[in-house]
Order: structure tokens, then C-alpha cells, then sequence
């Protein structure tokens, strides 16, 4: 089963609760790139990695794939006799959603091989425990993210848009670049008033456009090899939008068209051999 890329256009943090959890307003895109997982009974649960970033991950229990299938066989009350197998094309701690992508798809998997049956509020309190991006990754299309990440509106997409998306070849800690951007103080944002329904060409020209990633700049503080990439971006011909993706450092630029798309894969491609590179289209 595929695991989506996960894409934040933008990424708004409008407030901060008691716990420590930061309220986001984002909307999301996924893409034609994926992890894939697969799944069989066996005797035991275990997970085996192999892919273009199978050496950068871990398999031990810690993993979010096996957290995923133990939390949901506990709720079911059965043993997770599972043994997944992980392609990891997507590279780790990278903003666009991989790890969770993972979970979600060992969620679904896990429920389909022992043919489970688990409500709809349990299965997204489950979803939500193994973090923010799980749920929406578990739906795998474009919506309205708010709250902690339990707030989920569907939107509709207009078109296929194309999309490059250039990694610096770092991982960046989440939790580290939340801590950082509560250290800096900053004003938060203000949380949209408006229902968004659909995703066009407008909308992103426009509307998201003057939005903004809230963490862009304490990421690029922690690692200028993202301002760097962006500063790159912003001069290809074509680019409608340029920025960095979640908490980083993957960054993305969509296009107008393929065509100006493919010429600025093959430019970074030709020039930032360490970075990695590569065109997608929106699901």
C-alpha cells in the first residue's frame, strides 16, 4: 500500500494550549510520491526496511509503523502478528509527512490483514496519539488542517498541479524547531475566519501565497541550507510558489506548468548533486 508525500502549502500556528500543544491552521496536498508498506501474518511483529533511505531509519520498537499496529491490536484486544515490509523512498525528519504517512498506512494495513473492526472516533483518537499529521495522512487528500491536527475539512482540487520538491540532504528535529519558535516569542497567527471548499489556481496565487509557514524562519536559523534552497527557488521561470514544507527542511515550488517544473529539476539537479531532487504531481 502507497504512502503519500504530504505537502503544507502553508502552515499558520494560531495559539498554544495549556499542554504545550501549538493550534495550526494549514492546508494540505499530498503527492504522487510514496513509501510503500506491505504486510503478512507471522508469529510475531517485526518490520524490515530496504529503499533509497532504508539506512537512515530505524526498525526498532520505537518505530511509528510497529507503534501503529500495537495500539490498534490492543484496542481490538488481539496479538499484532504482523510482519511489515517498509520501501523508504522519502527521506526522514524531512516535513513532508513520511513517518506518518507510514503509520497511517500500517494502520490501515493492520486492520485489513486481521480484519478488524474499530469505530471511526476510536481509530482517529489512535491516529491523533501517534501525532499531529497521522489523521490527515490517514486520509491521504487535500484538506483543511486545524487544532492539533484533529480539525480535518476535505477540500477539493482543481487540477493535478506539479510540484519539485528539494531536500538539503539534513534531517531537521520537529520538537526542536517547535521549542525554537516558542522561544522566539512570536505574535501567533490569526486562525482563517473564511470556510475554504477547493484548492484551484487562484487560490494558491493568491490566497496562499500571502499566507506563510510560521516555522520557516526558525528553521532556516537552525539550518540555512533551507534559505538557501528557497533563494534558489524563487528565480525559476514559472514558479507560482516556493517554501518550506511542515517543520522542514524539505522545501517545494509549484509550477505553472510541468515543462517549467522539469527545467528547474534538471538545473538543481545538474548543480546540487547532495540535494534530493525530484518532480511530482498533487493528488
Amino acid at each position: 500500500m502507497l504512502a503519500p508525500a504530504k505537502i503544507n502549502l502553508d502552515l499558520l500556528i494560531t495559539g498554544r494550549r495549556d499542554d504545550g500543544y501549538h493550534l495550526l491552521d494549514s492546508i494540505v496536498v499530498f503527492t504522487e510520491l510514496c513509501d510503500e508498506l506491505t504486510v503478512e501474518k507471522s508469529d510475531q511483529l517485526s518490520l524490515t526496511i530496504s529503499g533509497p533511505f532504508a539506512n537512515d531509519l530505524s526498525n526498532r520498537n520505537d518505530n511509528l509503523i510497529l507503534e501503529a499496529a500495537r495500539l490498534i491490536c490492543k484496542e481490538c484486544g488481539v496479538e499484532p502478528n504482523l510482519r511489515f515490509h517498509l520501501i523508504k523512498n522519502l527521506p526522514i525528519s524531512s516535513g513532508i509527512g513520511g513517518g506518518s504517512a507510514d503509520a497511517a498506512v500500517a494502520i490501515k494495513l493492520t486492520i485489513q490483514q486481521l480484519n478488524l473492526s474499530i469505530s471511526k472516533g476510536r481509530l482517529e483518537a489512535i491516529a491523533l496519539k501517534l501525532g499531529a499529521d497521522v489523521p490527515v495522512c490517514l486520509r491521504s487528500f487535500s484538506t483543511h488542517m486545524k487544532g492539533i491536527g484533529e480539525g480535518l475539512s476535505p477540500l477539493n482540487l482543481s487540477r493535478p498541479f506539479d510540484i519539485l520538491l528539494v531536500n538539503p540532504g539534513v534531517s531537521v528535529s520537529t520538537p526542536r524547531i517547535f521549542n525554537e519558535y516558542k522561544k522566539s516569542e512570536k505574535i501567533f497567527d490569526r486562525p482563517r475566519k473564511e470556510k475554504i471548499s477547493h484548492i484551484n489556481d487562484r487560490f494558491i496565487k493568491e490566497e496562499v501565497l500571502n499566507s506563510k509557514n510560521a516555522l520557516e524562519g526558525v528553521a532556516c536559523r537552525i539550518e540555512p541550507q533551507i534559505q538557501k534552497i528557497l533563494n534558489v527557488l524563487e528565480n525559476f521561470e514559472g514558479l507560482w510558489l516556493g517554501r518550506m514544507s511542515g517543520s522542514g527542511a524539505t522545501c517545494f515550488g509549484i509550477f505553472n506548468n510541468e515543462e517549467n517544473c522539469l527545467k528547474a529539476k534538471k538545473y538543481l539537479k545538474a548543480n546540487h548533486s547532495k540535494w534530493w531532487i525530484e518532480s511530482t504531481k498533487s493528488l
